[in-house]
């Protein structure tokens, strides 16, 4: 799979790993905050660890501040997967977590999930309509050879939406990875804010990435699908380099994994619905609250790849006259 579409969608759209993984909500998954009794070995290197963090080279980064009069904001790039052993993240983003009143994701995993039947929905094709009459004889071909190899029948998905079909080559490579979806960034921070009681309050809704993903044309749809499986393969590899990018809050890669995606013949719509207008919205909502002078602290965590590729949440804040400051 092309890193960038690895990039993108594990950077861009908070629900659609877990939606699509089959599990009946994110609600079920174990609390990633909380944490086992440390055993006298971990209490015993816990002074050194509390070292390294405090410099600024803990878990994690991609977090930004922005202030207006005696309002906060901290903007915090996530990652829709993880491991157990993510958490906790580091000092600055923590404290920055804790210090909020409000908290932003892009929607509330724990809440606001679609149920199965309604992503299915959105995922069918129009009656009439079968993948195998909108894809190549070679595409559909190795495709249904990477279904078998996970012991499924790729007719029984004919009836959808090339979109679908991706998202299950993803989970297929979630699945063979050492990431997982259930450990995402975005649901930690979810778990942390119910359990501290803060207010939630979504950017957007899960309906409206589903109907971007839904929305494409079909030429679209297809050459992403293409994309995915040329680079299937290598993808499990790449998803673990990208989540270890991420750990070390390493913007560069992170930019070099996504940079290519003007070049990979996809249409312009693609990134014009997924990143750029999605951004532009989402910072027009954070200057209104900004604008609202409130007095509070908000913590703002959504897929890095917002803050990192071009419209960005911060370059559009920028542009409308706000000082961003990069924290970590």
């Amino acid at each position: 799979m092309k890193k960038f579409l690895l990039v993108l969608f594990t950077l861009l759209l908070a629900g659609i790993l877990t939606a699509c993984s089959g599990d009946e909500g994110a609600s079920e998954t174990e609390n990633p905050a909380a944490e086992e009794p440390a055993t006298e070995e971990e209490e015993a290197g816990a002074d050194e660890a509390d070292e390294e963090t405090e410099s600024g080279e803990g878990k994690g980064g991609f977090l930004w501040k922005v202030e207006s009069g005696d309002t906060e904001m901290y903007l915090q790039g996530t990652i829709h997967l993880g491991t157990d052993d993510f958490y906790p993240l580091d000092p600055a983003i923590e404290e920055a977590f804790d210090s909020a009143d409000v908290v932003l994701p892009e929607f509330n995993l724990l809440e606001e999930m679609p149920a199965q039947e309604e992503v299915l929905e959105y995922a069918m094709l129009e009656e009439g309509t079968t993948l195998e009459d909108e894809l190549s004889d070679e595409t559909y071909e190795e495709l249904a050879s990477i279904f078998e190899e996970n012991g499924l029948d790729l007719e029984t998905m004919n009836e959808f939406q090339p979109w679908f079909v991706e998202m299950m080559l993803l989970e297929f490579t979630t699945m063979s990875s050492d990431v997982d979806s259930q450990e995402a960034v975005d649901l930690y921070f979810l778990e942390k804010a119910t359990e501290d009681e803060k207010e939630i309050v979504s950017l957007e809704s899960a309906e409206e990435q589903f109907e971007v993903l839904s929305g494409y044309s079909m030429e679209t749809q297809v050459q992403t699908l293409e994309l995915a499986i040329d680079g299937y393969e290598e993808a499990p590899e790449e998803m673990e380099e990208l989540a270890e990018a991420w750990l070390e809050g390493d913007i560069e890669a992170m930019e070099t994994m996504s940079d290519d995606y003007g070049e990979a013949g996809i249409n312009a719509e693609y990134m014009e619905e997924l990143n750029d207008n999605r951004n532009i919205d989402m910072a027009n909502s954070l200057d209104d609250i900004l604008q609202e002078g409130s007095g509070q602290v908000y913590f703002v965590f959504v897929g890095t790849a917002h803050f990192t590729v071009e419209p960005s949440i911060i370059t559009e804040l920028e542009d409308k006259g706000y000082e961003v400051e990069h924290v970590y």
